[in-house]
């Protein structure tokens, strides 16, 4: 089999996994996570990463690794290997990630915005999504981001910022305030603190519920819906009402076969259907396009990170 390293870089934790792969077997064979420690001098970063790496391959027994694939979140140019904005890591903005930690780590390396990256793990290595070639991901978290496969290619754009999907406006009167700062966003709803918002909101009625009032999140409000409270099964449909008017400028915008969801709200996609397809159903406009659609979880819900970024390597690479 054939090795690579992903590695996921997150303000709080950069995650490292060793990915191996050949034909139709795939496995995610060691992780391990370090520190971000975003303090730090980008040069003192890319040490500590390849040190963990080199641990990381050595306590696999010292496969041969082809390269190293970084997810990484913001304004990222992969094609010049370089992080230009990057929220929350700006020990990395405006520098050349890819030079710098394949002279740390000794191996060739790409790099790509994390959203992107998520994606492309999704289309390269899911058993159901190979043969997919119009694939789009939301993935579901603090915030919404997203990743476009468009007629077997990385949707990109100009600045490699195309598939800003957490920003698409599904509400314009009087919309929820995303944190990018205007109003309607998708993941005004649909992030964690949406989430938690329309929880509370439905609480605040007086209902009975499971839910503990001071302690309201998208995990806690799942396991309610699991055991059948009716105020967390409504704030998720709620959710997945805002959701699936997201998924319907998509279906219209880019005529996907398959839009996957990731991240951890993901885990209650049962609780979310019943409102995505309600709101595909009301707002979508085409049957053709319309029912045409597979809405699923990510094949990888744990680990589409790490896999992601490796994926940003292989597909840099296909055909070479």
């Amino acid at each position: 089999m054939q090795s690579l390293i992903g590695i996921d870089i997150g303000g709080t934790n950069t995650k490292i996994g060793l990915i191996q792969y050949g034909g139709e077997n795939f496995r995610v064979a060691k992780q391990t996570s370090i520190l971000t420690q975003a303090g730090d001098p980008a040069d003192v970063y890319m040490k500590r990463i390849a040190e963990a790496v080199h641990r990381l391959i050595a306590e696999a027994g010292n496969p041969k690794v082809d390269g190293v694939g970084v997810g990484c979140p913001g304004l990222i140019n992969p094609h010049k290997g370089f992080v230009g904005r990057s929220p929350n890591m700006g020990n990395i903005e405006n520098y050349h990630l890819r030079e710098n930690l394949s002279k740390a780590v000794g191996l060739p390396v790409e790099i790509q915005n994390d959203a992107n990256a998520a994606v492309l793990g999704e289309w390269l290595f899911a058993p159901t999504s190979r043969s997919v070639n119009n694939l789009v991901m939301l993935t579901l978290g603090t915030g919404v981001g997203g990743g476009v496969v468009c007629d077997g290619k990385l949707l990109i754009g100009a600045d490699n910022a195309a598939a800003e999907l957490g920003h698409l406006k599904v509400c314009w009167d009087n919309g929820e305030l995303c944190g990018c700062g205007k109003l309607g966003c998708v993941e005004a709803y649909a992030g964690a603190a949406g989430i938690a918002r329309t929880a509370r909101v439905l609480m605040a009625g007086g209902s009975k519920t499971l839910l503990d009032p001071a302690n309201v999140d998208t995990k806690s409000i799942a396991i309610a819906a699991g055991e059948g409270d009716a105020i967390a099964r409504e704030a998720l449909r709620k959710t997945g009402f805002w959701l699936g008017r997201a998924i319907s400028l998509l279906i219209e915008t880019f005529n996907p076969e398959k839009v996957v969801l990731g991240g951890g709200a993901s885990a209650a996609i049962d609780f979310l259907r019943p409102g995505i397809d309600e709101a595909i159903a009301r707002h979508a406009s085409f049957a053709v396009t319309r029912d045409r659609v597979r809405i699923e979880r990510s094949a990888f819900p744990d680990d589409i990170n790490v896999i992601g970024a490796a994926a940003t390597y292989l597909n840099a690479h296909r055909g070479n």
